[in-house]
């Protein structure tokens, strides 16, 4: 295992193979990540900080997720998201890695604001993250390999947009990895970059218990559409289902007074199947937000 460090380090392979691949969020991935537009949960840290708005109170959210076919191979995510005064701030934590081998830690700090709300429901809001990043390697018994380096850590930023022009439409646009931080673990050889990408996303809640997702994101050497559904069908039961270009995602939120229980797969991929249970609990007093409701014309 530890000398799948030194492979990773010098093919680049972290970012590329995986942490770039895996996200944050059960519902998020029940969505099929198709969750720019959306991001009405912590997660918005990751998705888009511009979302946080959106939350009328308080809340933490906590995940975690394996890939069925790599041994080792776990992710973790935590964030919290808080309202003090006319803002919306938001923190949080991922962690991923293949045990004994190679790890990743980002941490997350936003701030976002509504800067436009009018009649009907339209606004629009904006939201940055400041990301540090931190990609560790195992390099025990490699000691004597010139050039490896055992840690980096890397600085970059997100900003996005929540626009809600007509109701029952949203829409969102981010851009990620500002700068486009390189990791360079093995001097001399291949550099793991956090890539630049820019994603933009519609939402339609086309009923009172349905809403549809719809984003493309670009980032090189191409781009991706990702589609998503999701169906209140009882209550305190929603079913989600999403389709991008490697794989098709499923899963369920179940609530109960402010606790949500959400869990998620994604069919196979390039780290076979994954699973993912994420727990959230919101919390403290409720506020008016922008956007939310459901209008029937």
């Amino acid at each position: 295992m530890r000398a799948l460090a030194v492979l990773l380090a010098s093919l680049a392979l972290p970012a590329q193979a995986y942490f770039e691949a895996n996200e944050v969020g059960a519902r998020a991935l029940g969505l099929g990540h198709s969750f720019v537009s959306v991001a009405d949960d912590a997660s918005a840290v990751h998705w888009n900080p511009a979302g946080l708005v959106t939350l009328p109170r308080h809340e933490l959210l906590l995940a975690y997720d394996e890939a069925a076919d790599v041994e080792g191979l776990r992710h973790g995510f935590g964030a919290v998201a808080l309202h003090p005064g006319p803002v919306s701030v938001g923190f949080g934590w991922r962690h991923g890695g293949v045990e004994g081998a190679v790890r990743e830690d980002v941490l997350y700090a936003s701030l976002a604001r509504t800067a436009i709300r009018r009649s009907l429901g339209a606004y629009a809001a904006g939201g940055a993250t400041l990301k540090v990043a931190r990609l560790s390697l195992d390099t025990a018994g490699f000691e004597d390999v010139a050039g490896l380096r055992g840690n980096a850590t890397r600085v970059t930023a997100d900003v996005g947009i929540l626009l809600a022009p007509i109701p029952n439409v949203t829409t969102g646009v981010v851009i990620r990895n500002l700068g486009q931080p390189t990791f360079d673990m093995l001097e001399g050889g291949a550099r793991t970059s956090l890539p630049h990408e820019v994603e933009w996303g519609a939402s339609l809640r086309w009923r009172e218990d349905a809403w549809l997702h719809l984003s493309r994101r670009h980032r090189d050497p191409g781009a991706e559409t990702r589609a998503a559904a999701e169906f209140r069908v009882a209550q305190s039961l929603d079913v989600r289902a999403g389709l991008g270009r490697h794989a098709i995602t499923g899963g369920i939120g179940i609530g109960w007074a402010s606790w949500t229980l959400d869990a998620a797969f994604r069919s196979r991929d390039i780290v076979g199947w994954t699973y993912r249970i994420g727990l959230r609990r919101r919390f403290g007093a409720e506020r008016g937000v922008a956007g939310g409701d459901f209008d029937a014309f």
